[in-house]
This record gives C-alpha cells, sequence and structure tokens, in this order.
C-alpha cells in the first residue's frame, strides 16, 4: 500500500513539473494572467530573475547568457519540502553547502573531486552517489535516487527531457557564464529561492557583494600604473585567450591590472594566430594561467615544451601566475569567494604575500 501511494504521488509530480517546466505557449499565458506581487532582479547575474505571484507561486525565468534576449527555461514554483536532490557540478554543491542542504543531496555529478570537505564526508560514507563516469551521466543511477529537483547546466545543447518525463525536475543553471564575479555569486539567490531558504541566501550574498566591493574600492584608491596582463594557453596552432568582458577580464580589472585583450568584446574565448598573440603578448607584465596538475613541477606546465613562450616578458621577468584546479577549490568554493580571489590578484600584481597566504591564485616558481 505505502508503495502504491509513492507511486501515485511520484505520478503526480510528473505530471505537475512537466506542467510547469515545459516551455509550452498554453503555460505561459497562464503565468502571464497572473498578478505578479514582486519583480526580483538580481543586481549583477544576467541568468535568472523570478516574479512572486497572488497564489504564492513563483515564475522562475533563466535567460541564455549565449543568446543574450533568449530564455532558455521558465519554471513555475510553489514552494514546498524538498527531501532529494542532485546536481551536475561541483559548483552547484558549494551552494547547497552554503545554503545548509547537503542532507538533501542524494547525487552529485564528478563527485569523486569534490573537494568541499563536508560533501566530501558525505560522498565517502555512500551518502552522495556520483552521478558521472568519466564525463558522461549514468540515467540509470540519476533514476534509482529519484531527485525531486536536479540542477544540471544548459552546457553542450543537451536535452533533460528523458528526466523531466520521470518527474525529475531539471533546473538549468549557468553561473559559469556570467562575467562578473558577484553575478556568478549572486545565483545563491536562485537557490534559495528554490529551497525556502531566501532569507539566508540573500544575506550571504550581501556580505560577499560588501566585502568583495570594500576590497575593490580600496584597490581602486590607490593610484598606481596598471600592470599589463594576459591569460590563456595554446589550442593547436593558435592561442585561446577570454575576452575582454570575460570572467577574468573583471577581476584581473578589479584587482587593479589591465587585461590585454580588454577591447575584445565578444562571448566566449578568443582564439588568435599565434603570431597575433605572440605579438601582442611582448607588452604584457604578467601571465595568468588556470592548470590541472597534481604537483608544480617544470616550466613545460606552463609553456607547453614551446620555447618561445619563455622569451616573453611575463616569464623571462618571472611574472606568471596559476590556479591549479587540482589542489584548490576553484571549481566549487571560489564562487562563493570572490574578493579572496582579489586579494590573490592583487597581492600578485604587487609581487607581495597576502596575510593568510595564497588560497586560490598564486605566483609560478619553476623557471628553469
Amino acid at each position: 500500500m505505502n508503495h502504491m501511494k509513492s507511486s501515485v504521488a511520484f505520478c503526480l509530480y510528473v505530471l505537475v513539473f512537466s506542467l510547469i517546466a515545459c516551455n509550452s505557449s498554453n503555460r505561459q499565458q497562464n503565468l502571464s494572467a497572473l498578478e505578479v506581487i514582486e519583480h526580483v532582479k538580481p543586481r549583477y547575474a544576467k541568468g535568472f530573475d523570478w516574479k512572486v505571484c497572488t497564489d504564492s507561486s513563483i515564475q522562475i525565468t533563466l535567460f541564455d547568457l549565449n543568446s543574450p534576449g533568449d530564455t532558455l527555461q521558465t519554471i513555475r514554483w510553489k514552494q514546498r519540502s524538498i527531501e532529494r536532490l542532485a546536481c551536475l557540478s561541483t559548483t552547484h554543491v558549494s551552494l547547497l553547502s552554503a545554503l545548509n542542504c547537503l542532507d538533501l543531496l542524494k547525487g552529485a555529478g564528478f563527485a569523486d573531486r569534490l573537494m568541499d570537505t563536508s560533501a566530501l564526508r558525505l560522498f565517502n560514507n555512500g551518502n552522495i552517489i556520483n552521478l558521472t563516469i568519466g564525463n558522461d551521466l549514468d540515467d540509470e543511477l540519476i533514476y534509482s535516487i529519484e531527485p525531486e529537483l536536479f540542477f544540471v547546466y544548459p552546457f553542450g545543447d543537451k536535452s533533460y527531457n528523458q528526466y523531466l518525463s520521470k518527474g525529475i525536475g531539471c533546473v538549468q543553471v549557468s553561473e559559469y557564464l556570467e562575467n562578473h564575479p558577484l553575478g556568478r555569486a549572486e545565483w545563491i539567490r536562485l537557490f534559495g529561492c528554490l529551497l525556502n531558504k531566501q532569507n539566508l541566501a540573500d544575506s550571504l550574498f550581501e556580505r560577499i557583494e560588501m566585502q568583495y566591493i570594500q576590497l575593490r574600492d580600496s584597490i581602486a584608491h590607490i593610484e598606481q600604473k596598471r600592470p599589463i596582463v594576459f591569460a590563456g594557453s595554446m589550442d593547436g596552432d593558435r592561442w585561446a585567450v577570454p575576452s575582454g568582458n570575460s570572467y577574468l577580464s573583471s577581476l584581473i580589472y578589479d584587482a587593479g591590472g589591465s587585461y590585454l585583450f580588454s577591447d575584445s568584446s565578444r562571448s566566449g574565448n578568443l582564439v588568435l594566430p599565434f603570431e597575433t598573440f605572440y605579438a601582442a603578448a611582448f607588452k604584457a607584465d604578467f601571465w595568468g594561467k588556470i592548470i590541472y596538475e597534481e604537483s608544480f613541477e617544470s616550466s613545460t606546465q606552463i609553456t607547453d615544451g614551446d620555447d618561445r613562450l619563455r622569451q616573453l616578458p611575463s616569464f623571462s621577468q618571472q611574472g606568471v601566475f596559476v590556479c591549479n584546479a587540482m589542489t584548490t577549490d576553484y571549481h566549487g568554493r571560489a564562487l562563493l569567494e570572490p574578493v579572496v580571489l582579489l586579494s590573490d590578484l592583487n597581492a600578485i600584481f604587487n609581487r607581495k604575500t597576502p596575510v593568510n597566504g595564497f588560497s586560490y591564485f598564486q605566483p609560478w616558481s619553476h623557471y628553469e
């Protein structure tokens, strides 16, 4: 009998979430007919907003950051008690951890790479299972934990209809496409909205915002020449670099630097012929790179064996800095610690060491 009740409830949930999570014109008309009490617009994030309606429902709109002006997903949400969650990204785990919701998390993608200590303990104890094999989702594992909400990302035009048909409410989170550090952190407010943790989420974000702005402004008030900084790495015979309106470009500017390619405004990375990049890079004082290494051992981890890169002033004058994503939680906790990233970079640009040491970015030390 209990199993039958559970099955009925699950089927009802399939129906309800299918009705509110698909992009049908009828649903759009029904939502439009509701009177809106409050329209919540993020201060920095561009990927979402929500409207509180007279029937106590919340109309959440997720925007396509790869196609400005387009809607990615619309969800009509009624606050309810959530007992089972799943997520695809380690950044989602950090957001859930900050909101004290890890006890609800039953499965996570790339769980074997978790660095959040509480989440890692739950994973090691079997309370959180790994939903990915290599880079692929294991559908059967996802179905087995029956999550009520599954936080995913809209990467590679992937469809999540197969999960919706099973009653799994998929929420497409694109914080990684936000160009402002506070825009990425502000996604905690959307998680708070869905998990009935709005006050906590708003409070956490306000503290993150205050700390970031205080440090940013204190850096800006010091009159000094901004060092020129570039980032990126080889992509075949070309060089891939973040564009001038990117997340990293914003961090570099707020930390007191001047990004070499700041005049570019396209979305995604710039891919430049090596000769074009190489000529420009001679103007730069610093070179930043995200790496994924067990340890720092050799300059080839920076140059990929191309001796031409050793001639760049940023290398020959020991201005290389790195963030090792294998040993730091750059793809997790750093989302909620933009002020720490800012502190790291400002110290690097001034060739100093932060009071508490480097947390994410740090100077490179192997130039042999």
